[in-house]
């Protein structure tokens, strides 16, 4: 699309936070949209109570517009004017387009006047597998409304085909009360049988000989009442309608329908020790009806049973014998659910390995396939590296997504480090590094380069150095994330500012090209006709459909109108559509994008506080950053507030030692950082060698922990007979890479390169300095 650089120009004339208000923005803006102005006129229009304008604007919108633009008048229209305007306008968006969102729309407001008829008139034919479950739901419930006969059979197929939704727990109570009308056509018809059965017996007491009464049911038993009597003739009545209505309603009172889909709901609200005593009934139905039981069921089966019972290995064998009935596709649940059975036995390995490795042959599914191999990975970290290496030898080209193994190598990094395998680490890097996402391989390239540094793995032959440079090399020259990148550019000490540059903005990856559909224009509207509240749920919405060009506008846009507004919610969307954007970023990263990523909200109270407490600006941004995402609001699960994210009983231990009161508010932007920069300060204070790595490690999990963890690696490091480093025997960044805590790992990585990334972009310094300073 064009280049929008002219309309960024144009908002810092306008505030882009207040609806364009004057005769010349008005007039300037409608200008530069054209008939796209409509739209954005009618939201005015709308906002301001005057639908009869909103109406007229968004039909012209909706004849003249821009493609998005048109699309979304029309579905705007849906829900303005009387009935027959909103019906009329549904129709016209279901229409004119065929995609289903506008579809689901379109049976919205159908549903919500009553059209049910249309509604499944338009949705026939509909898959109950692939459709998107709110459009399924509302076909069921118009069927429901209708009483239409299809309703049964379709939504048993939906419940049994797909994962339990939120939109089937909402249809099942439509569905319950069909079945409680049922239930009274069972009582009804029973009742009836009965009233036979009473005048059937009253006939009989009264057509039968009274010397022959007591002999009556001897004689019948024996097969010798008398033929002519009218007693036997009596015999041959039955109900009035026969006996058909009551066995159609016992019947459906057995109900195995019902039966199977609330055992899938009990699955969904993981009640195993439920499911588990039922698991026979449910394959007794099937096995009854002469059908090979649906994938969904077997997936829920295996849950109860892997959760629901502690008897795994006849459990285990079960599945082994159930493989045997099953198609070779849904046999893919058998082998998997037989091989985590014999796992939680114990002492099966070969049959575990056997079934993941069947599982893996059965299965044509991508996610299937990901899934099971990252179990039998996880399985091998516990016997050994060799068989990794092997697994992902035979199957590691068949991996879908290579990022859904992040946390398996993050697991197998540590075992081998803290086990002091090094040489197994490097191995891994050398034979598998194809298998890896760019973050992994990243990640392994830079540690193996360390691990050949320090002397602790033997590379291949030549020089270690060089082996140690090509692999720093290979960090910096791939997409990998920015904290290896910056390691790298301390390890090989980049020091040309050009070289620097190309390496943090180079990804190294073709850039992918955007398919703009109109988008960019939708969201320079939204901006310049003043609703900055609609741009973060348009952009999250459509982030694939919007080139980065436009995505850095947007985030400045937000970024402007905080500052107009000192509403710091537009900071958070502004940081969050830059990071986003970034970590997605493919090709050549725009510098601007980084400063859009890495920003400096509450400048003067963060700059105030570091030269209060000695700390230097750019740690405290990457502790801001880090912490909170700039979002003075936020409270953490575990119950930090604010900006520095401090827990209750620390914010009161330091508004005591800074005197703020007892009634001081965490969540003030100023109280919460100073108080954050003062622990910090704190903290570096009383760690060995005033360490800045090891107080951000107190700062996330606290300084006994890390007390702990010093002693025990330096204690550690005295078994290998090496020299000890300073402060906790290894080198500071295998150090972090060996850490217990995930959460502090990943918190160490995040603030030393927000860190060097301040530092590079506000302080001129460059990265490696910045982690040099920071790390030893």
């Amino acid at each position: 699309m064009k280049k929008v650089l002219p309309f960024f120009i144009l908002l810092l004339f306008f505030s882009s936070c207040e609806r364009a208000g004057t005769s010349n923005s008005r007039i300037s803006a409608q200008k530069k949209f054209g008939h796209d102005s409509n739209y954005f006129l009618a939201l005015q229009a709308s906002d301001s109570g005057n639908e009869d304008e909103a109406l007229r604007l968004f039909k012209i919108a909706r004849k003249k517009g821009s493609n998005v633009i048109a699309k979304r008048s029309a579905e705007s229209l849906t829900l303005l004017g009387s009935v027959k305007d909103r019906l009329d306008a549904a129709t016209y968006l279901a229409d004119s387009y065929d995609d289903e969102s506008s579809l689901i729309i379109a049976c919205r407001t159908f549903f919500q006047n009553n059209e049910f008829s249309t509604i499944i008139k338009r949705t026939d034919g509909i898959s109950l597998e692939k459709a998107k479950n709110e459009l399924i739901k509302l076909r069921l419930l118009s069927l429901a409304q209708k009483k239409d006969s299809r309703f049964d059979q379709e939504f048993y197929r939906w419940y049994i085909s797909r994962p339990i939704s939120s939109e089937h727990l909402e249809t099942y109570g439509t569905y319950i009360s069909l079945l409680n009308e049922k239930n009274q056509n069972i009582q009804k018809e029973t009742e009836k049988f009965q009233k036979n059965l009473n005048k059937r017996s009253l006939l009989e007491s009264q057509l039968m000989p009274e010397e022959d009464s007591s002999n009556f049911s001897q004689q019948t038993s024996n097969g010798q009442a008398d033929s002519d009597s009218a007693a036997g003739t009596e015999l041959a009545i039955e109900p009035e309608g026969g006996f058909e209505p009551l066995l159609e309603a016992l019947q459906e009172a057995e109900n195995p329908e019902k039966t199977i889909i609330d055992y899938r709901i009990a699955v969904f609200h993981r009640s195993y020790k439920i499911t588990y005593p039922q698991i026979d009934k449910i394959l007794k139905i099937y096995e009854n009806r002469g059908e090979e039981i649906d994938s969904q069921l077997l997936s829920d089966i295996g849950k109860s049973t892997l959760y629901g019972t502690n008897d795994y290995f006849a459990s285990a064998r079960k599945f082994d014998r159930l493989a045997k009935t099953l198609s070779p596709e849904k046999a893919y649940f058998a082998h998997f659910y037989a091989a985590r059975l014999y796992d939680k036995a114990g002492r099966y390995p070969q049959q575990t390995v056997s079934r993941f490795r069947n599982a893996l042959e059965a299965t044509k599914d991508e996610l299937q396939f990901d899934n099971c191999l990252w179990y039998l990975l996880n399985f091998q970290l516990r016997t050994s590296t060799d068989d990794i290496i092997s697994t992902l030898t035979e199957y590691g080209s068949r991996i879908h997504d290579a990022e859904y193994f992040d946390d398996f190598f993050e697991s197998l990094s540590i075992l081998l480090l803290s086990s002091h395998r090094w040489q197994d680490f490097f191995r891994v890097w050398k034979q598998t590094d194809s298998n890896f996402s760019n973050l992994t391989a990243g990640k392994y390239a830079y540690i193996s380069g360390r691990l050949l540094e320090e002397g602790l793995a033997r590379g291949e032959e030549g020089l270690k150095t060089r082996q140690a440079v090509e692999a720093f090399t290979k960090v910096l020259n791939s997409p990998s994330s920015f904290y290896y990148k910056v390691c790298a550019l301390e390890r090989l000490n980049v020091t040309a500012p050009e070289l620097v540059e190309s390496y943090l903005l180079n990804q190294n990856e073709p850039a992918k090209k955007i398919e703009d559909n109109g988008e960019g224009i939708l969201l320079q509207g939204y901006a310049e006709f003043g609703f900055p509240q609609r741009l973060y749920s348009e952009w999250i919405a459509n982030r694939k459909n919007i080139s980065t060009e436009d995505s850095i506008i947007i985030s400045k846009v937000l970024s402007e109108c905080a500052e107009r507004s000192k509403d710091n919610l537009y900071n958070v969307q502004s940081l969050r559509i830059a990071n986003r954007c970034l970590e997605s970023s493919t090709g050549k990263i725009p510098k601007e994008l980084l400063e859009l990523a890495f920003p400096r909200f509450f400048k003067d109270l963060i700059d105030n506080s570091c030269e209060e407490f000695g700390l230097p600006d750019y740690l405290m941004y990457a502790l801001v950053r880090s912490e909170s995402f700039f979002d003075a609001t936020v409270t953490s699960k575990a119950g930090a507030n604010g900006l520095t994210q401090l827990m209750e009983a620390t914010a009161d231990d330091e508004a005591k030692k800074l005197k703020l009161g007892e009634k001081y508010d965490i969540f003030d932007p100023q109280t919460n950082i100073r108080m954050g920069a003062h622990y910090l300060s704190s903290l570096i204070s009383r760690t060995d060698d005033n360490n800045v790595l090891l107080a951000l490690y107190a700062y996330n999990a606290g300084l006994t922990n890390v007390r702990n963890w010093g002693r025990s690696f330096r204690n550690d490091w005295s078994t290998t007979g090496r020299p000890m480093q300073k402060p906790v025997g290894i080198s500071m960044d295998l150090f972090l890479e060996s850490l217990p805590f995930a959460e502090t790992r990943e918190y160490g990585r995040k603030v030393i390169a927000a860190a060097a990334m301040y530092a590079y972009l506000y302080n001129g310094k460059l990265p490696g300095e910045t982690v040099r300073e920071i790390m030893y």
